[in-house]
């Protein structure tokens, strides 16, 4: 058996003190606590109210009464052996970084069972599989284990808290019911480099996770999704993304559904807990790309719904709305390996020019295929091609939005040719299809600037300052105002207008985010000022 009293012993007292944890345990905490394998009572730095720790080292419990606040009670024994203990009297039941400590901890869970009341938390906190290796470590936890073992208890809720790739916090609220509202589903091949990220960023608001696996999937994309989840299922792919995203909604239980891939992660969200009370079956969620931009896609909604084509697949969907509390970021370089990426970009060259290609030869109105091969080809840097496919969109589509966005993707492919006047052109049209939008004027203002009209391209660039709040399912750049300041003060300099350009760098300075930029705008505004007085 591992000798506690000589690890303590010959240990600092805060050995095991992780401020981040701690403090994430202590804020789950309510009432009065008992803490199981409390160590040297690190907890009581963070968790102020009425506590009790029991450890089986007395060498460390002798160091927390000595050196932790002096309500706290510490008591030295072997809690496995105290079989009938009555958990009735306490609020919270802590066991953070003991349970992969002990072969068997039946005396306690049936202890919980028998003398707990309704509500009672207990705060669970592990070793995330085989992250932390010790030669005291007897049992290896997941997080598909814990909820074997622990859902008979009550509700469960798993935490992100900034450590949770090494670390599972979870809470178990004894009797508690289990209100089952949405599941997170995966449809995955060779993802294992962002998988479990993908998982984790979602885990703390999702009541259940289903991973379909391509069974052509060569690495380790089975294996991780396995510790998170026993509804992983290999699937047969089919050159059909709609018919893998309907296979695996026919496996959901709970009312609503998040589809995010491998490669992806949630960033923040609120409120979907409220998600039954909601009027619409699906909600178009934001996506940013690695290029920044963002994108709106229904990637949130009721489970009942299904899906259609097989490449760019659409939601089956009349009542739509838009969900202004959940951010997605799509992050192949940090999700997907080199080798991954590669093929699914054949996959991608193959399908999407391959199926649309076929459907806009068949219907030169088919506005959707036309929309996504330009997409597609402008990706590729095939502008000619891209061109083609948006002017064809443009003849035929009637959504003002859309339009715009395809119109922006146009001045963007002229910009790329050096065409400015045909680019500024698309920024007059963009205009007349959405009418107010920042990104129009501030383009308008770099493609002006770019023929070296500064003047009118300050006109522009001022106006994109303004803030004008618009409901967009496209939104292609980041608005930074500091870009638009740095933009305003270059053209006053090449105008010779040294005052007025100082005032523009000063300002970027102000709202530069990027600390070397930030430095670099107020040594230009500073020359400036000089200038000016010379």
């Amino acid at each position: 058996m591992f000798d506690y009293n000589k690890f303590f012993k010959e240990s600092p007292l805060d050995i095991h003190n992780q401020p981040e944890r701690h403090d994430k345990i202590a804020s789950l905490c309510k009432g009065s606590v008992i803490d199981i394998g409390c160590g040297t009572g690190s907890l009581t730095e963070y968790y102020k109210g009425e506590y009790i720790g029991y450890d089986i080292s007395s060498v460390a419990i002798t160091k927390a009464r000595e050196h932790r606040r002096k309500d706290a009670r510490f008591f030295a024994g072997d809690f496995l052996k105290l079989a009938g203990f009555d958990f009735g009297s306490y609020s919270t039941i802590v066991m953070a970084e003991f349970l992969e400590h002990v072969i068997d901890d039946d005396v306690i869970i049936e202890s919980i069972k028998k003398t707990a009341s309704y509500g009672t938390r207990i705060i669970i906190s592990v070793p995330n599989y085989k992250k932390i290796p010790s030669p005291d470590h007897v049992r290896i936890f997941t997080v598909s284990k814990l909820i074997n073992k622990f859902s008979e208890l009550g509700k469960i809720t798993f935490y992100n808290w900034g450590g949770e790739n090494e670390r599972i916090i979870m809470t178990v609220d004894f009797k508690v019911p289990q209100k089952k509202i949405i599941t997170l589903g995966i449809i995955a091949k060779d993802e294992e480099k962002g998988i479990e990220h993908a998982i984790l960023s979602a885990l703390e608001v999702v009541d259940d996770v289903i991973i379909l696996v391509d069974n052509k999937t060569k690495d380790a994309t089975e294996k991780i999704a396995r510790r998170y989840t026993k509804n992983v299922f290999l699937y047969n792919w089919t050159g059909d993304f709609s018919a893998a995203r309907n296979e695996l909604l026919s496996k959901v239980e709970t009312p609503w559904i998040l589809f995010i891939d491998g490669h992806e992660y949630l960033d923040w969200s609120t409120g979907l807990e409220d998600l039954n009370e909601s009027k619409n079956d699906a909600l178009m969620c934001e996506i940013r790309l690695e290029s920044k931009a963002i994108v709106r896609y229904p990637r949130l909604h009721k489970s009942k719904l299904r899906y259609k084509d097989a490449v760019h697949n659409r939601l089956t969907c009349n009542n739509l709305g838009n969900f202004n509390n959940i951010l997605l970021v799509h992050d192949r370089v940090h999700g997907q390996s080199s080798k991954s990426v590669a093929e699914r970009e054949k996959q991608r060259d193959k399908m999407v020019i391959g199926i649309m290609g076929k459907q806009l030869k068949k219907n030169k109105k088919n506005t959707r295929a036309a929309l996504h091969l330009g997409l597609h080809y402008q990706a590729r840097k095939k502008r000619k091609l891209a061109i083609k496919n948006y002017k064809l969109y443009l003849r035929y589509s009637n959504f003002p939005g859309e339009r715009w966005y395809v119109r922006f993707n146009l001045a963007m492919c002229y910009f790329a040719d050096k065409k400015n006047v045909k680019a500024e052109y698309q920024t007059v049209l963009m205009e007349k299809e959405s009418p107010g939008r920042w990104e129009t004027n501030y383009m308008r203002g770099v493609y002006l600037m770019n023929q070296k009209k500064e003047s009118e391209a300050i006109l522009y660039f001022v106006k994109s300052l303004e803030v004008v709040e618009q409901e967009s399912a496209y939104k292609p750049i980041v608005r930074d105002f500091s870009i638009v300041w740095n933009n305003i003060g270059e053209c006053y300099f090449r105008l010779q207008n040294y005052y007025e350009a100082g005032e523009g760098f000063k300002r970027g300075s102000e709202h530069a985010k990027d600390d070397k930029f930030k430095n670099l705008l107020k040594r230009r505004s500073q020359l400036m000022f000089k200038m000016a007085k010379n």
